[in-house]
């Protein structure tokens, strides 16, 4: 099973996640910058935006990130 997560992404270093992650590893605290623990946890980035920041000097940036789960109590099929 694969699951999704998004995180906001700024220029100044700070990260943290749009939706809850259901992965009680992910950091619920808004000062700590989520996205190099989910690196290290195995999340991968698959896509993000290009960083824009209107007339703020901080430009943000969406990145989507995956991350493959094991179902658990799931057994085989059985070939046919």
């Amino acid at each position: 099973m694969i699951q999704y997560c998004y995180v906001i992404v700024n220029n100044a270093g700070h990260s943290w996640t749009l939706l809850s992650s259901d992965d009680p590893n992910v950091p619920r605290e808004q000062s700590v910058p989520v996205l190099p623990l989910l690196l290290q946890d195995g999340w991968v980035p698959v896509r993000e935006t290009p960083m824009g920041g209107g007339t703020s000097p901080l430009a943000h940036s969406l990145v989507l990130l995956e991350k493959s789960f094991q179902q658990k109590n799931v057994r085989p099929r059985k070939p046919k």
